[in-house]
C-alpha cells in the first residue's frame, strides 16, 4: 500500500531568508539615511555627534555586507533593483544625492544616438562606478523570438536546395573519366 505524502506547502521557499534579507536592506537604508541627515545638520565643532554618525555608517555598511553574505550562503537571488542600490566595492547603500551621484552619458558620435544613453551611478564613499543602459530595449530571449522574414526566406531556400552538392574537383574527375 502506498504511503500518503504530506501536502505540499504553498508559498515562497526559504521565506525566512527572504524576510531576513529585506530586514537587513531596510535597516541599512534607514541607518544610511539617518547618518547622512545627521552629517548635514551637525555643527563642525560637535565631536560627540560625529562619533555616533560614524558608528551608524559603519553599522549600515556591516548590515549591507551581511545582506550579501546571507543571499550568497542561502543561495537566494536578490532582485536586480536591490542589487543596483548596493555598491559592490564598499557595500554602501547607494542613495542618489546622499551617498551616490547619478549622471547620464552618451558617448555615441556626439550623443546623436538616443538609445545609447547610459546611467552612471558613482559611489561617493569609494568612487566606484556602475553603468546601466537606459533607453535601449532589451532583446528577447532566443527561444521567445519570432524569426524575421529574411531568416524565414533563407531557411526555405536551404530546404529547396539539394543536400549533396558536388565539389568542383569531383566534377572534373567525373568529366575526365567519361569516355569521349
Amino acid at each position: 500500500m502506498a504511503k500518503d505524502k504530506p501536502p505540499k506547502t504553498k508559498g515562497v521557499p526559504n521565506k525566512h531568508l527572504h524576510s531576513r534579507s529585506t530586514f537587513l536592506y531596510q535597516a541599512a537604508t534607514y541607518l544610511t539615511l539617518h547618518a547622512a541627515a545627521l552629517d548635514a545638520n551637525e555643527a563642525p565643532d560637535s565631536a560627540q555627534s560625529s562619533g555616533t554618525t560614524g558608528s551608524r555608517h559603519r553599522l549600515a555598511l556591516q548590515l549591507a555586507s551581511d545582506l550579501q553574505n546571507v543571499s550568497r550562503k542561502g543561495q537566494v537571488r536578490l532582485s536586480s533593483e536591490l542589487k543596483r542600490t548596493i555598491c559592490k566595492t564598499c557595500n554602501t547603500v547607494l542613495i542618489p544625492g546622499r551617498t551616490a551621484t547619478q549622471t547620464i552619458e552618451n558617448e555615441s558620435k556626439g550623443g546623436k544616438k538616443s538609445w545609447a544613453d547610459v546611467l552612471v551611478v558613482m559611489c561617493t564613499l569609494c568612487g566606484s562606478k556602475k553603468r546601466f543602459p537606459i533607453g535601449a530595449q532589451r532583446q528577447e530571449k532566443k527561444s521567445e523570438r519570432q524569426p524575421t522574414q529574411a531568416q524565414r526566406s533563407l531557411s526555405e531556400k536551404s530546404a529547396e536546395e539539394p543536400t549533396s552538392i558536388a565539389s568542383p574537383m569531383q566534377m572534373t574527375t567525373d568529366q575526365d573519366s567519361t569516355p569521349g
